[in-house]
């Protein structure tokens, strides 16, 4: 389960350094092999061990006609990765950087299963907006 916020940098050729405490476990998980894609919807990568894309793309495979330009948008745009082990990095190719608006500076979110990669700005945008709108109704009543 992957979860915390790192912020990273995106080198001129458009490498960054995965976390070392998120390492040790996609080499267990997969080692080191992952698949990147872009998500269907919002301005991020989405970033999977190789044993969770094989699973998340089964499911977006069985997507309905009604969501083929979801399914072509993170099927068509899927990179498989070897990550360097000894430090870590990985490279984003040059479409990705920019269909994600990519920068110099990155957020690298957990998000269980597989981590969200975000231009640190335009994350920052996006959750100002939604902080700004009400919550959704399956949060109204959520307590903790």
């Amino acid at each position: 389960m992957f979860e915390g916020a790192s912020t990273l940098s995106v080198d001129a050729k458009g490498r960054i350094a995965i976390p070392t405490r998120y390492r040790d476990a996609l080499v267990e998980m997969a080692g080191g092999s992952l698949h990147i894609t872009r998500h269907f919807q919002e301005d991020c990568l989405l970033l999977f061990p190789e044993t969770e894309w094989v699973v998340f793309r089964e499911r977006v495979a069985a997507w309905p006609m009604s969501a083929s330009w979801q399914k072509r948008i993170v099927l068509s745009n899927a990179v498989a990765l070897d990550m360097d082990v000894s430090n870590g990095r990985i490279l984003l190719s040059p479409e990705l950087r920019e269909a994600s608006r990519m920068g110099k500076e990155a957020l690298l979110l957990g998000n269980g299963s597989h981590f969200e990669l975000w231009d640190k700005q335009v994350y920052a945008t996006q959750e100002a907006l939604a902080r700004a709108q009400a919550l959704p109704e399956t949060l109204a009543h959520f307590v903790f």
